[in-house]
């Protein structure tokens, strides 16, 4: 803060600096705004300066926490964003995989059933059951993974929504029970 005001300070100056400035004496104060020693304590008495100092200094801190929480809480989100992003593609990448190979042994399912009846069978053998399996856990797991990634449970599912906000300490009516119409104001 500026304090060079021309001198002499007023009351209100005087009770700024002592206030939002840094720690001063008196006899620092009278120097600073050419008034005399003894007026600045009779103001500062007057007035009770160090209280509103200290409420002043607990605002300050206040608000400095906050400010820091709120710039940490950004940060934290950012990564919590980023890894969200890295989720979702890594996931998607191996859906993607997963969906070919499954389009492929689909259009070899297809060509074996043009085969005649006699030659199907020995084509049938080459795929196996647990491989399938295998590529169906695959498809499954990763697209849970997207839908966990995006959020998707939540815009697609009021019960898993209930759930999270509940979680969260909430309390979830549902305009449909006589129970909720009986806790309305």
């Amino acid at each position: 803060m500026n304090w060079n005001w021309p001198r002499p300070w007023n009351r209100e100056q005087c009770k700024e600096r002592f206030v939002k400035g840094d720690r001063i004496s008196i006899r620092q104060m009278a120097s600073a705004s050419g008034r005399g020693k003894s007026t600045i304590e009779v103001w500062r008495v007057q007035d009770t300066w160090e209280d509103e100092r200290g409420r002043y200094q607990d605002e300050l801190k206040t608000v400095t926490r906050d400010k820091t929480i709120e710039k940490a809480s950004d940060k934290l989100s950012d990564e919590l964003a980023d890894i969200a992003i890295a989720n979702f593609k890594a996931h998607k990448l191996v859906r993607d995989y997963a969906h070919l190979i499954f389009q492929i042994k689909a259009r070899h399912l297809k060509e074996i059933q043009q085969l005649p009846p006699e030659e199907q069978g020995a084509e049938l053998k080459k795929h196996s059951a647990s491989e399938m399996n295998y590529w169906s856990l695959i498809l499954s797991r990763s697209t849970q993974e997207i839908a966990a990634a995006t959020g998707l449970p939540y815009y697609i599912n009021v019960n898993t929504s209930a759930k999270k906000l509940e979680q969260e300490g909430y309390v979830v009516l549902d305009p449909r029970s006589e129970e909720s119409n009986d806790e309305r104001p």
